[in-house]
């Protein structure tokens, strides 16, 4: 099917199908063989999940009355799917019994795991939209290089490219990339890693068949039955996928590079 022939939700996915299914046979999911390999991902990963979260907010932003004094804006179904979402991605439940944002559970999974967080968090605290100021050094180039893709997006992007990045670049795709990534968890680590592993676990349960057709209505609804919304939003999904692309050979290569170090 090309580009061109897309008017459904069900045309998007087959669209991107291949874009998709590379991230799904990725080696990068074989490739967390010990601790600091998982270190190694969590490291540039991170960004992602943060970005997750302001892409969700984002939609958010566009589709639901956020301004003072408040007034009712767009659609109350797509407003019910969006809230809907934000509700269990920032949060969600904590395994300790309270409440906590997915993205404070996997800098939680991270100081588990020995890894210090604080200039990735002064670098979540400090960012300013709009800014050329310069990015701090000791992150992951791979993971910046994520970010800047990302929020370029949010800046520039239609919000039918917003619903359709959000929900075939991500809601559909996690907890299939998550799945295979639980499997090399339980097998080479079994009964460790726990925050990491809840997290995974709670990403394939909450974005899975629940949030996945919340998206996938919410998407239908901003790109409605015209086909020239379509062709764009499955371009911007393509360039999404592209970029998860990017910062999964970038984990995998500085994966090999930590191994290359320790054998010397």
């Amino acid at each position: 099917m090309t580009l061109n022939a897309i008017h459904s939700i069900q045309g998007l996915i087959e669209a991107v199908a291949p874009y998709r299914q590379s991230l799904l046979d990725h080696p990068l999911y074989q490739s967390m063989r010990s601790t600091e390999h998982v270190k190694v991902f969590m490291v540039h990963h991170a960004h992602a999940v943060w970005d997750f979260m302001s892409l969700v907010k984002g939609l958010q932003s566009r589709l639901t009355g956020m301004q003072l004094p408040w007034k009712p804006v767009g659609d109350p179904e797509v407003r019910f799917l969006i809230n809907e979402i934000v509700l269990g991605e920032e949060s969600d439940e904590d395994p300790e019994g309270g409440h906590i944002s997915h993205f404070e559970l996997y800098l939680k999974a991270m100081r588990e795991l020995g890894l210090e967080t604080e200039v990735f968090e002064r670098y979540v605290r400090d960012y300013r939209w709009n800014t050329d100021e310069g990015e701090p050094v000791g992150l992951p180039e791979g993971g910046l290089a994520f970010n800047r893709r990302t929020f370029d997006l949010i800046r520039r992007a239609g919000t039918h490219e917003l619903a359709a990045v959000f929900t075939l670049g991500r809601e559909d795709l996690i907890p299939d990339m998550f799945i295979r990534m639980v499997g090399t968890m339980n097998r080479e680590f079994p009964g460790k890693l726990s925050s990491f592993v809840y997290y995974l676990e709670r990403h394939i349960e909450v974005d899975g068949e629940h949030h996945k057709h919340l998206a996938y209505r919410m998407t239908e609804w901003a790109c409605g039955s015209d086909p020239v919304l379509w062709q764009e939003a499955a371009e911007a999904v393509k360039e999404a996928l592209q970029a998860r692309r990017a910062l999964w050979d970038a984990i995998v290569e500085a994966g090999a590079m930590q191994i290359l170090e320790e054998a010397m």
